[in-house]
């Protein structure tokens, strides 16, 4: 596996904290909550290690959503409307697969993993 590729694959990864923000104002907008998805032991040449890092990705992504809900939790002591947490798992692992730019990564984002 190209290492290029893989530092390409953790920095897309990492991108799963591009999220649609629940935030109160323009200061916490530019105050993202990222996890970095670790790439260095996977082979993408393999089905097996593909999955494996789909499922990291849905990881990372559901840890970011819950901090991101947390957040707003303490800003505005409302939880975040019905769905939002699935919708923004769904979104962060889309644009995550997105970043990437390989199609075989794509994953089931109709379905969040718990």
């Amino acid at each position: 596996m190209n290492t290029s590729y893989k530092l390409i694959a953790s920095l897309a990864a990492t991108a799963v904290a591009a999220l649609f923000s629940l935030s109160c104002n323009a200061a916490e907008a530019n105050d993202a909550i990222s996890k970095t998805v670790k790439t260095w032991d996977l082979d993408f040449a393999k089905s097996a290690d593909v999955q494996t890092f789909n499922a990291r990705v849905q990881s990372a992504a559901r840890h970011v959503c819950a901090a991101e809900a947390r957040r707003y939790w303490a800003a505005t002591r409302r939880p975040t409307p019905n769905g939002w947490r699935d919708q923004c798992v769904n979104d962060a692992v889309e644009a995550a697969v997105r970043d990437v730019g390989n199609r075989g990564f794509a994953m089931d984002t109709t379905r969040v993993l718990r």
